[in-house]
């Protein structure tokens, strides 16, 4: 199987991006997108700070990619999230989210203010093999990408999940907003292998996952780069 993982920078490099999908879907089961609106009109005002972005990416994607079912999981009202498109054929056999940092004092007018934060997750099945894909946008913090109490417990969050869902292979990914070498990234490999990293970009494996291929994708379709991972499970 193969999955892609992109934080879509709000969607602000249309034509590539629509360019890159519709290279990449004939041979990709699995993608996680981070920076995802949902019909956004700016009703919202100041709350989604991301200026330029495309307020219908979601629609938008899910017409490019019509062979696949999509998972939004909004954070910022209804409007601004992540998501996952899993190629029809592949069974769901559950799904969630977990919140990661939860800001109920969030001020749109601070800069140095950050709106919740969540971790969404597809429990899937392939023929016989299960697998959960996890995909999070991390804590933003306006002094960088370094450990912060917060980051510690975000990270320390995922564990626990990971601890209490059971022995399914697992697959964590996206922008967590953390340089490498950080203690917040070392605490993840509790569970999880790393094979692939970009700036503040992951893929996460547990050892059940049989790494084919994974590397950074050279297409220039966000100020992220799209991260691959090919796949098997033992």
């Amino acid at each position: 199987m193969k999955l892609i993982t992109l934080n879509t920078w709000a969607g602000r490099e249309k034509e590539p991006f629509d360019a890159f999908l519709k290279e990449r879907m004939a041979d990709t089961d699995i993608f996680c997108f981070q920076e995802i609106f949902n019909n956004y009109d700016g009703a919202t005002g100041e709350y989604i700070k991301e200026d330029g972005g495309n307020g219908n990416i979601l629609q938008e994607i899910s017409e490019i990619l019509t062979d696949f079912d999509r998972y939004f999981c909004p954070i910022a009202e209804e409007v601004f999230g992540i998501a996952i498109f899993l190629k029809k054929g592949i069974e769901l056999v559950a799904s969630g989210e977990v919140m990661l940092y939860e800001n109920p004092n969030y001020d749109p007018a601070d800069p140095t203010s950050d709106h919740d934060r969540k971790m969404q997750w597809v429990h899937i099945k392939h023929g016989r093999k299960d697998v959960m894909v996890m995909n999070i946008h991390g804590h933003w913090d306006a002094q960088g990408k370094d450990d912060t109490p917060y980051r510690l417990e975000q990270s320390n969050i995922i564990n626990d999940f990971m601890a209490q869902s059971g022995m399914t292979p697992k697959i964590l990914v996206g922008d967590f907003n953390l340089n490498p070498g950080t203690q917040s990234i070392e605490l993840l490999k509790k569970y999880l292998s790393n094979p692939v990293s970009h700036h503040d970009d992951y893929i996460f494996v547990s050892p059940e996952i049989l790494v084919e291929k994974c590397e950074v994708l050279p297409d220039e379709v966000s100020d992220h780069s799209p991260l691959l991972l090919q796949f098997d499970v033992f």
